[in-house]
């Protein structure tokens, strides 16, 4: 059960509008959690219950942890490139015991250009990196892009289209005409938003990214947080196995997708007011300095591990709590406010992102538990 990364909130809030080109905003992040054995009998944790998250740097985002309460044994990178440090915790809980750790992060984050994209200049599948497509396009557990109806329904979509772009946009018009945001306790495979006509932020993701990848694009699913002072709250879910509360901070998903010649954009259907499928990757709040980016999901079953783990929580005897806090200690300009528009706990996305994080290559037991923290709804 993963139960070490992120076990927080997942929120959708509006738009990142109005801040200034060139802000830069320093802010502490800390993370605590405390896992409680309620059984009579000792309870084994794994390695990757005792694991977290270390957030990769680049002209963006800079972040690096000031303090911890346990010290690092290894760190490594997992299947998706995330890399992960595993903390000096013992494996065994007592019965009617707890151990916790907390891990306090400096998060420096930067206003960045957002792309101008003509539509006269867009490439075709042929410009995109042959070794993207063969890494990006792949299906797996959560990218079921052997799915009959999916196919057909995105290359319907696609049929008239020559330049990825084109494709794209086509994609993103059918998804805002017929699929709503809802949340749910776990994170949804394709097929299931389709037939809903529903899905939060990871779920309309996965769809876009499963859409993609059967028409040859390169794309993956990214989870990150978004700060504002605006977010606050406290959630219990798992029948009463896992407590979650966060004060400026929440967590988000979004898709990643290439498109030639610009390459790699964030694209979020959840995170924002534009309703024209070029405006959303346009402004896609994660040119902002109020989104995080925490970990990419391309091989791994995000989806199946997050059930898993579900279900692995509730049928045995440990209890989890999470507390996450920001704040802001330093901005070289003025932040525009972000107003709260859909508190949801997306219980499910912060136990995937646990699940993400820590479990590359252990065994499914209780492998999910990280990444329903940040799914939490």
């Amino acid at each position: 059960m993963k139960a070490l990364l992120l076990l927080t909130l997942l929120i959708s809030i509006s738009p990142i509008r109005g801040v200034h080109e060139g802000l830069t905003i320093k802010r502490l992040y800390t993370s605590t959690y405390i896992f409680e054995n309620r059984g009579e009998e000792p309870y084994m944790l794994t390695v990757d219950d005792i694991t977290i998250l270390l957030f990769h740097n680049d002209s963006k985002q800079n972040i690096r942890i000031i303090n911890l309460t346990n010290s690092v044994v290894r760190d490594y990178f997992d299947e998706d490139g995330n890399k992960l440090a595993v903390l000096d915790i013992p494996l065994t809980i007592a019965p009617n015991s707890s151990v916790n750790f907390s891990v306090t992060y400096l998060i420096e984050t930067s206003e960045m250009p957002r792309p101008r994209i003509d539509p006269e200049r867009a490439g075709a599948i042929s410009e995109i990196p042959r070794e993207l497509i063969d890494e990006y396009t792949m299906e797996t557990g959560t990218f079921t892009t052997g799915d009959e109806g999916i196919r057909a329904l995105a290359l319907r979509l696609a049929a008239n289209q020559s330049t990825v772009l084109g494709m794209v946009l086509s994609l993103l018009s059918w998804m805002l005409e017929n699929i709503s945001y809802g949340s749910f306790e776990t994170p949804r495979y394709p097929n299931e938003t389709i037939a809903s006509g529903r899905g939060d932020c990871d779920d309309q993701a996965i769809l876009l990214v499963t859409m993609c990848r059967i028409l040859g694009v390169p794309a993956l699913l990214q989870l990150g947080m978004v700060f504002n002072e605006g977010i606050t709250g406290d959630k219990v879910s798992w029948g009463g196995h896992l407590s979650t509360s966060q004060k400026g901070v929440g967590w988000h998903g979004w898709a990643l997708v290439y498109i030639p010649p610009w390459g790699w954009l964030p694209i979020d259907l959840t995170l924002t007011r534009a309703k024209e499928p070029l405006t959303i990757i346009m402004e896609a709040p994660q040119y902002g300095p109020s989104v995080v980016t925490a970990l990419n999901v391309s091989r791994y079953d995000y989806v199946g591990e997050s059930r898993k783990m579900r279900e692995a929580v509730m049928a045995g005897s440990l209890y989890i709590k999470s507390y996450d806090t920001a704040s802001v200690i330093d901005q070289n300009s003025r932040e525009t406010p972000l107003a709260p528009i859909i508190m949801v706990a997306s219980i499910w996305i912060i136990a995937l992102t646990v699940i993400i994080l820590i479990k590359r290559g252990r065994p499914p037991r209780f492998s999910n538990v990280r990444f329903e923290r940040h799914r939490s709804k």
